[in-house]
């Protein structure tokens, strides 16, 4: 359900239209919540059947000779957006592609698993130096969406309303750091481990592919 709130919290800082909430969500949002532009326009589409947002017609250009659609956020939506924050949820299960492979590396070469660790640590390395640089501009009030809520918001909120979005993306960067440093242990894991193996750089176990009965 959180693609659902994070619409409703951008449209908390004023009236956008589908493409502006688009906009928006991939300069912010996005980070930490990764959805396709049609799932937000769907997704939009709902929230309006639900009486969450209402959009009204704007003119287009100067002329006036088409329209769009600018959306905001309705008392039930404010209501409901209020409700989630104070949910408490669990977190989801783990699903981590890196880590089920990292489990099963026996079966490459030490080669394909120094690939596997590299291409993790690069991932995260570039998403640490992106959070971090988003911290900046945020402590900084530079983006253009924190001054839009900070400008709608009473004075006494400011700082909450800065503080909480540096935590949540300095929680990133650490997160970052972590994944950066277990690549890190594992590129040192395969090198003892070829340093001790005798048969080069071919897989430790290779599957067997056999068949058994039982």
């Amino acid at each position: 359900m959180s693609l659902r709130h994070a619409l409703l919290a951008l449209l908390e800082a004023g009236a956008m239209t589908g493409y502006e909430l688009a906009k928006w969500f991939d300069q912010s949002v996005a980070y930490v919540w990764n959805a396709q532009h049609s799932q937000i326009y769907t997704e939009l589409r709902k929230l309006e059947r639900e009486g969450l947002v209402e959009a009204r017609t704007l003119p287009r250009g100067e002329k006036a000779l088409a329209t769009k659609r600018a959306y905001t956020l309705t008392r039930a939506g404010a209501k409901e957006l209020q409700r989630w924050v104070g949910e408490v949820e669990q977190p989801p299960p783990l699903r981590d592609t890196a880590y089920v492979k990292a489990t099963y590396l026996e079966y490459g070469s030490f080669s394909e698993a120094r690939a596997q660790f590299r291409a993790h640590r690069a991932h995260y390395e570039a998403l640490r130096d992106q959070f971090e640089a988003h911290v900046d501009e945020l402590e900084r009030g530079a983006t253009a969406l924190l001054r839009r809520r900070l400008e709608r918001a009473p004075e006494e909120g400011h700082q909450a309303i800065i503080a909480y979005k540096v935590h949540a993306y300095r929680g990133l960067v650490a997160r970052a750091r972590t994944e950066i440093a277990w690549a890190e242990r594992g590129l040192e894991l395969v090198d003892r481990l070829a340093d001790a193996a005798p048969a080069g750089d071919a897989a430790i176990r290779p599957p067997s592919g056999e068949a058994f009965e039982i």
